[in-house]
């Protein structure tokens, strides 16, 4: 079996993810987590085949999951081992057949594999904060009116939104965002309207999480180090990533959710 690299196991595991994210907000997501599947098994097998063929190299990898092995045989009733869902994903695809509880019990046999594939892959690789973060991270400008803050997190459910603002970088949450627009209906509208800057001169005004220059992180800072670092209910739990050279640069964010 061809070995892989620190950098094709990082990008395999991250075929995965996208894959398993794609499916957890859409079923049809399935066939994403098919095709990095295939991808995976295509490079260690060196030729060309489908799932069955792939079966035996992917499962090599596989036995280094707990979630996959020991949790499987210690706890049968709440973790499937990777046979089980290997087979169940492997007939999905074959049977093409992706409508209702099918679907359902095929996607999330497909998700619970990439689970346990994805911690498999990066067994003995050590991470850094670039290999695990996510990447292009959507951020406000203090310009930028309430109500585009308001609808970035209802739309991808984000807890909290990076905002650079007089040469610092802090954090939006959406508790300080609940309370400033908790108001009459006349006065919402208006809050609203306001840009992010002015309603931080409001009484009361909106606020923001000042993010100290110790808690800022680069690519090639050790994943263990930030968990070191981190301390339950020491604030708001997402870091932000920045440019080593321009720490006005967001590069990218990370969260305990990246790290479990």
């Amino acid at each position: 079996m061809r070995s892989l690299s620190d950098e094709e196991r990082r990008h395999y595991r991250d075929e995965l993810r996208a894959g398993r994210y794609s499916a957890l907000a859409d079923a049809e997501g399935f066939d994403q987590i098919c095709f990095a599947l295939e991808a995976l098994g295509l490079r260690l097998l060196g030729k060309q085949g489908d799932l069955g063929q792939y079966k035996d190299r992917i499962g090599s990898y596989a036995r280094h999951s707990p979630v996959l092995k020991e949790l499987a045989e210690t706890y049968p009733a709440g973790f499937k081992p990777f046979e089980a869902l290997y087979t169940t994903v492997r007939k999905a695809r074959n049977d093409n057949m992706h409508l209702g509880a099918y679907a359902r019990h095929a996607t999330t046999a497909a998700i619970e594999l990439c689970i346990g594939l994805e911690e498999a892959l990066m067994v003995g690789v050590t991470p850094l904060v670039g290999h695990v973060m996510v990447k292009q991270p959507i951020s406000v400008e203090p310009w930028q009116p309430v109500a585009h803050a308001r609808q970035l997190m209802l739309m991808h459910s984000f807890s909290f939104l990076p905002v650079r603002h007089e040469q610092a970088w802090f954090l939006l949450s959406e508790l300080a965002l609940a309370r400033f627009l908790n108001c009459s209906r006349e006065e919402r509208a208006i809050r609203l309207g306001l840009s992010i800057a002015d309603a931080l001169g409001c009484l009361p005004g909106l606020a923001l999480t000042p993010v100290v220059e110790s808690r800022l992180l680069t690519v090639n800072t050790p994943v263990v180090d930030v968990l070191r670092a981190g301390q339950a209910g020491d604030g708001p739990t997402l870091w932000l990533v920045i440019d080593e050279g321009k720490r006005e640069n967001l590069v990218g964010v990370l969260s305990p959710f990246e790290l479990m």
